[in-house]
């Protein structure tokens, strides 16, 4: 009798062992749903986040629920950063500035999180590892991966002082994307 008690015990304390720090891929190519939040209101919206981290780009691109198409994009290789605003109907706007060094890890905060705990996927239902890191001035990053496959971003949300985003991933793949999703549109040339 002593044995099972002890054996439960072991049993116990090694599943309460969070599970090992996430590894996200840097070059993916995904399908998010956005949730942005700030002192302007919100914003829902659809869209895709690609990066290829060798070529050094990236781009984060949405369309709102009021029809309003936002892109994010990132080329270190020429040294140049483009944010576009197209609302429906309007004509487009974008700004740009210069970039200087090589691209930064996206997901390089996750070395330093924390695991939080396994909390339920309120969409899928499926338990997720809950994962934050708060490297101060009012910033916290959170992430959440599969608990089957640790290494699958299903959400990934930024809180600032200034406002927060939330992403969900409804697909994530580890593959470079292809050299259309880093085309600079034409309202920026």
């Amino acid at each position: 009798m002593y044995g099972v008690a002890v054996l439960a015990c072991v049993f116990v304390l090694c599943s309460a062992q969070p599970p090992p720090v996430p590894k996200i891929p840097e070059t993916f190519y995904s399908s998010v749903y956005v949730e942005l939040h700030s002192a302007e209101g919100t914003l829902f919206g659809r869209g895709n986040f690609a990066q290829d981290f060798n070529a050094g780009h990236l781009v984060e691109n949405a369309t709102t629920d009021d029809g309003t198409d936002y892109l994010g994009l990132a080329l270190y290789d020429k040294g140049e950063d483009y944010v576009y605003r197209a609302p429906k109907g309007a004509t487009p706007s974008c700004q740009s500035r210069s970039l200087s060094g090589t691209i930064p890890s996206y997901w390089g905060w996750v070395a330093n999180a924390t695991f939080r705990g396994y909390f339920p996927d309120p969409y899928t239902h499926r338990n997720l590892s809950v994962w934050y890191f708060e490297p101060g001035f009012g910033t916290r990053f959170e992430l959440g991966v599969s608990e089957q496959d640790p290494n699958l971003p299903v959400f990934n949300n930024l809180y600032r002082t200034s406002g927060d985003s939330k992403v969900y991933f409804f697909s994530f793949y580890a593959v470079t994307p292809a050299s259309g999703n880093f085309t600079v549109p034409a309202a920026c040339q």
